[in-house]
């Protein structure tokens, strides 16, 4: 058995005593009432904040159980994003494609700032008087 298999049975598990605990003991018509009865009555191990903390135990088993089950199916597309991101990033010519415009749209702001210069990877715009460098990955297009 894999690591995903194992993750994935041990995921169906946790929900299924979940379930189960709440079959079990599943309040039919709860009653506001019931929150006003005795710190003896509430405290207990069979009481009602007992009960409460039962079920928050299970369903965070239940929580990271899912959680770490979808890191791991994440995991191969993670790496193939990555490939793809660094591909972009050594292909990438912000010069050569945009020479010659003197607008750059600024995906952070969603804006249009001067361009001072275009550089392979960057550009140099004007931001509110001073000089700054914007990276390739947050430009949006120029004009």
């Amino acid at each position: 058995m894999t690591s995903l298999e194992t993750l994935a049975e041990r995921a169906e598990t946790a929900r299924a005593r979940l379930v189960a605990w709440d079959e079990r003991h599943s309040v039919k018509g709860f009653d506001h009432g019931m929150l006003n009865l005795s710190l003896r009555a509430r405290n207990g191990k069979t009481g009602i904040d007992g009960l409460a903390r039962q079920r928050a135990t299970l369903q965070e088993a239940v929580d990271k159980a899912e959680t770490k089950l979808r890191r791991a199916r994440a995991v191969p597309c993670l790496a193939a994003e990555k490939t793809a991101a660094e591909t972009v990033h050594a292909e990438i010519d912000l010069k050569a494609i945009h020479e010659g415009k003197t607008e750059v749209l600024w995906t952070l702001n969603g804006g249009w700032l001067k361009v001072i210069r275009w550089n392979r990877k960057s550009v140099t715009v004007d931001m509110a008087g001073t000089r700054d460098t914007i990276p390739h990955a947050q430009v949006g297009g120029a004009r």
